[in-house]
Order: structure tokens, then C-alpha cells, then sequence
């Protein structure tokens, strides 16, 4: 009879009766506020002279990075990136740290049960009360202990909600990290291509201007003109190589930055890539972005998805906060053996249970919980203005990479036609300087001229590529919108 009164007494313990119960309690009682989506004010489309090159992209991610850096190099360097990469690293360690968080809030929705086991031997004295009743004995015990909070408020509930919201901002965090190092890592790539073209290009002007100092002294011996255009051939000469000397210095420098990124040595950065030659850097085919409307921002950018997931975590507190006013409920069920020996450890009489209900409700915590309540609400607040101003911002940085996008290729098709002139104005200067028409200066001049024109198409076509990057990290990166 024993056993059947502990099994009627523990049914209200039972985790089918509990999961029934809890859910017509939480609708009943929760003090979580409803959620509701913050209201963007965002345009419906981007601008009218948006360039129909940034409208759609028919190509995989890995097709664009490809066309973009016109070799195989950087998506490869961009996958290595994301899993050697430190702060990829730690960003993998907080998702994995908001998993667990996660585990252990839901743990709360269901009943623990601990198992206990225990063995003594006491002497107890004659001289306590009651006198002359001192004894030794043993004492063995083995049982099971049931307890579960009752979430009458949905304080359980609404940590479960919180963890719920940090683990999806962890995620977007970890995405945001991804993102931000892949476009650093191509920005980093083409800048190095950029610098070795500028090298190679400084290093055939060095090899052109020794032949054409060559050229002048041999002139010098004959005749045909004064030490002042060799002297003039030699400082020119002199000129370009410090901008060689320069370049170089440049390039060493961004590939120690590159191999940072991506957390190897500077020796191994580029060594499954060949030497790089005059035409490495050349135009690409018009990529598109697939910038679509405004209002897919909210989707792929993972810093606005990270907002709003803190948001809706720091309304689930307020659940918390609010539920810390009201009684709390606990429910305990103990059942097991006890006996003064292991070998009546397992007989009937030796069973004992015993079940319970707790409350404990605040009376006096001098403000210490509607505090909370208030600093809950404030930090909701917060993370209201946080995600408006998140949204703003990826919307200005998208506008800005289109514009920067749309005046870099004005730019480049501009500066393409400058040395394309310049290059012509040195044959005719080169010409007149031959036929006795014009100084040896007029030809330094046409030639500094193109060499700077020639470094700064490089550096135009670099800013161009960096647009598409910045443009690529603006619009969250994604080729396909976000469930």
C-alpha cells in the first residue's frame, strides 16, 4: 500500500503531466512583453540611375571572386581565410559557448532528477537528550530526488526565449566576422596585385630609361647632343628606381598584412600562385552585384540580423525581470531505500518518499527587482536605437559602395584615355627630339608623364575592385536571401 499511495502522490510529479500543464500556464501568466518588429522607413528602390550592372548576378560566389581577381588565387585564399583566420576562430568558440547557453535554458522546461546513494556509521552520545538512548549504527541509503520549478510567470520561458534570440545574434556575429575577413582578404589580394603590377610596370620603365641613358651617352660621344640630356637621362633614371625601390617596399609590407589575415607566414602567402606578369592585372568583364532592393538588407546583412536578434533577447529579459516580482514554485519528490543494513537495503518496509511544494514569494528587497525590471526596459531600449541605427548605416554603406562604384569606372575609362594619349605624345616627342625640333626635356617630360599616368590607371583599377568589394560586403555578401 506503501508503494501505491507514492506513485498517486508523485503523478502530478510526472514530466506528461508537467508538459501539459506548463504551456497553459506560460499563456496564462507570462510576463514577457509581445514582440513586435521595429518599422524601417527604408525607400523601395535604391536610386533611378542605379547602373543595371549592379541589378543581378548570374554567377556563384566563387565564379565572381574568380572574375574579379582573374585567377583562381583569392577564392582559395579567401577559404583558407575563414577557417585559419583568429578572429573566425573565436567567433566559432562563441557560437559554440551560445549553443550551450541555449541547452541550459531549455533544461528548465523539464523536471531534474538526481540520483543520491549514501553510507555511514554513527556512535551517538548517552548523555544527549534523550538520556541513556546513546547507540552505534550503520545507515545505508539509495534513492532519487525530483524537483521542477513551476514557470506559473514564464521566467523559464522567457531565459529560454532570450538564449534563444543570443544564439541566432551569435550566428549573425560569426557571419558578420566571415564577412568582414573575406572582404579584407580580397581587398589585401588585389592590393598585393595591384602593387606587383606596379613593380613589374616600374621595373620595364628602369630597364627602358638604362637603354635610353645608353643611347644618350653613345649620342654624347658622336655629337649629336650635350651632357645636359645625359645628365637629364641619368636623373630620370635615378627617379624611376626610387619609385621601384618604393614599390617593392610596398608590396612586402602588404604581404605580411595578407598573411595576417589569414594566420600563416609571410613565406607560404602566395607560394601555390605563380609570379605574376604585365597582364595580371588586367580588366575584367563588368561583374554584377545582386544589389536587389532596399529591403533585402534586413535579410542578408548579418549586423542588422545581429541587431534585431538582440532585441528581441533584451524583450525576453524584461519576461525575466518582471517574472522575479511574483512567488516562485518549486515541486520536490525524494523516493528510495533506507536501511540500517545492505542486506535489508532492498526488502518493503525498507522503501520511504516523501513529496513537497515550496513558495517563496519577496516581500522586502528595497527596489532591488523592479531595478532590474527598469534596467531590462532600458537595455530594450537600447538595442531599439542600436538596430534603427544599424539599419541606417548599412543602407548609407551601400550607397556609398554604389556611388563609389559608378565614379570608379567613370574614373578608370577616363584615365584609360589619358595614357592612351600620353602614350602617343611620347612617340611624337621622341620624333621631334630625333629630328632636332625640340629639347631632350620635352621627351622626360612626355615620359614622367606616362609613367605617372601608368601608375595611377593601376591604382584607379585597384579603387574600382575595392568598390566591388566594399559593395560585396555592403549588401551582407549573400548570393541568395536568408530564410
Amino acid at each position: 500500500m506503501s508503494y501505491l499511495r507514492f506513485k498517486k502522490t508523485m503523478t502530478i510529479f510526472s514530466p506528461k503531466y508537467l508538459l501539459v500543464m506548463t504551456p497553459l500556464l506560460l499563456a496564462a501568466c507570462s510576463q514577457m512583453p509581445t514582440y513586435e518588429k521595429p518599422k524601417v522607413d527604408m525607400p523601395k528602390v535604391w536610386a533611378e540611375s542605379l547602373p543595371k550592372t549592379v541589378q543581378k548576378a548570374q554567377m556563384t560566389e566563387e565564379q565572381w571572386w574568380d572574375s574579379l581577381s582573374g585567377d583562381k588565387v583569392l577564392y582559395r585564399l579567401i577559404e583558407k581565410g575563414r577557417t585559419q583566420n583568429k578572429d573566425i576562430q573565436l567567433a566559432v568558440l562563441r557560437l559554440k559557448q551560445a549553443r550551450s547557453y541555449l541547452t541550459q535554458a531549455q533544461s528548465g522546461s523539464y523536471p531534474e532528477f538526481d540520483a543520491t546513494a549514501g553510507a555511514s556509521r554513527t556512535k551517538s552520545s548517552n548523555q544527549s537528550y534523550p538520556q541513556g538512548q546513546g547507540a552505534e549504527f550503520n545507515n545505508y541509503s539509495l534513492g532519487g530526488l525530483l524537483s521542477y520549478e513551476v514557470d506559473i510567470w514564464g521566467r523559464v520561458s522567457s531565459l529560454k526565449s532570450a538564449a534563444e534570440a543570443n544564439l541566432k545574434a551569435t550566428e549573425a556575429n560569426k557571419d558578420a566576422v566571415d564577412l568582414s575577413i573575406s572582404s579584407a582578404i580580397a581587398t589585401a589580394y588585389l592590393n598585393l596585385r595591384a602593387l606587383d603590377h606596379s613593380v613589374i610596370l616600374a621595373e620595364d620603365t628602369v630597364t627602358s630609361r638604362k637603354e635610353a641613358l645608353e643611347l644618350r651617352k653613345k649620342q654624347l660621344q658622336l655629337g649629336s647632343i650635350t651632357p645636359l640630356s645625359v645628365q637629364q637621362a641619368e636623373a630620370d633614371l635615378a627617379s624611376v628606381e626610387v619609385s621601384l625601390y618604393k614599390l617593392r617596399e610596398q608590396r612586402d609590407l602588404q604581404r605580411h598584412a595578407l598573411s595576417l589575415l589569414l594566420g600563416e607566414s609571410p613565406q607560404k602567402i602566395l607560394a601555390d600562385s605563380q609570379k605574376p606578369d604585365g597582364e595580371v592585372f588586367k580588366d575584367h568583364k563588368v561583374l554584377s552585384v545582386p544589389v536587389g532592393v532596399p529591403s533585402d538588407l534586413l535579410l542578408r546583412r548579418p549586423d542588422i540580423v545581429a541587431a534585431e536578434q538582440k532585441l528581441i533577447a533584451a524583450n525576453a529579459n524584461i519576461g525575466v525581470a518582471r517574472a522575479s516580482l511574483f512567488p516562485s514554485i518549486s515541486l520536490t519528490g525524494m523516493f528510495g531505500v533506507q536501511s540500517e543494513s545492505l542486506s535489508n537495503l532492498f526488502k518493503d518496509d525498507a522503501f520511504n518518499w516523501n513529496a513537497g511544494a515550496n513558495i517563496t514569494a519577496p516581500i522586502f528587497d528595497y527596489g532591488k527587482r523592479k531595478a532590474n525590471v527598469a534596467i531590462s526596459k532600458a537595455e530594450k531600449q537600447a538595442m531599439l536605437i542600436t538596430y534603427q541605427d544599424t539599419v541606417k548605416r548599412g543602407f548609407a554603406e551601400t550607397l556609398d559602395a554604389l556611388t563609389q562604384y559608378h565614379g570608379s569606372q567613370l574614373q578608370l575609362e577616363a584615365q584609360q584615355r589619358q595614357v592612351t594619349a600620353l602614350s602617343k605624345s611620347l612617340e611624337l616627342a621622341k620624333k621631334r627630339f630625333d629630328a632636332g625640333y625640340s629639347s631632350y626635356l620635352e621627351v622626360l617630360d612626355a615620359q614622367r608623364s606616362l609613367f605617372n599616368a601608368q601608375l595611377s590607371l593601376v591604382n584607379t583599377k585597384l579603387r574600382h575592385y575595392d568598390s566591388l568589394v566594399s559593395l560585396y560586403k555592403a549588401i551582407g555578401g549573400s548570393w541568395s536571401l536568408k530564410s
